[in-house]
């Protein structure tokens, strides 16, 4: 098995770990144990267990790079319909990977003490604020739609972290709930039109 795919099986299983004990009680040990591995053949693949956890964080980031490319238009500015396309695939991406947004949440102090959001990645943070700046600026949109477009932002990735506990069982209400944010965010975007 290659490199990237046992370090994806690592990310997997850590993740599972990391949810069931939090990061703080979890040892590289049963990770390793889980894995079949020696400690060593796992500080091969991440060298600490802060490691695992950055590398955790970066996959939820990399969640949004299909959709982004939603976004690039080479004819002029982006369009309503693939800003909102980009959103309702986001959603969707949020949906599929609750695991990640529940360890995030769950373990919001490791986060803060590892200072993940210094490590890193600040280059790809300050790229997707200055997007979106640009986005949100966009001059053939009116005022009010720029207003429009920056809350269905944040229906569609605030909302979810701060209504977490509508995301608690992984099954159909999750799906009920994405849905419904769908609709929020269409409503915020283009009010009164019903969504397709």
């Amino acid at each position: 098995m290659g490199e990237r795919s046992t370090r994806e099986r690592i990310l997997d299983e850590a993740l599972d770990l990391f949810l069931e004990k939090g990061f703080d009680n979890a040892s590289l040990r049963e990770l390793a144990e889980r894995m079949g591995f020696t400690k060593a053949a796992l500080y091969y693949h991440f060298p600490s267990k802060s490691d695992i956890l950055m590398g955790l964080h970066l996959r939820m980031h990399s969640l949004i790079d299909e959709p982004l490319k939603l976004l690039d238009d080479d004819d002029g500015p982006v369009s309503l319909d693939a800003y909102e396309a980009f959103l309702n695939a986001c959603l969707e991406r949020m949906q599929a990977n609750e695991k990640l947004f529940a360890l995030h949440r769950a373990n919001q102090a490791a986060m803060s003490k590892l200072q993940v959001h210094n490590e890193g990645h600040d280059g790809g943070h300050q790229e997707l604020e200055e997007r979106a700046r640009k986005l949100f600026s966009e001059p053939s949109f009116s005022t009010e739609q720029r207003l429009r477009m920056v809350a269905a932002f944040a229906v569609a990735f605030v909302t979810p972290v701060m209504a977490s506990n509508l995301f608690s069982d992984g099954g159909q209400e999750n799906t009920v709930v994405a849905a419904c944010l769908g609709d929020v965010m269409h409503q915020v975007l283009r009010p009164g039109e019903t969504p397709q």
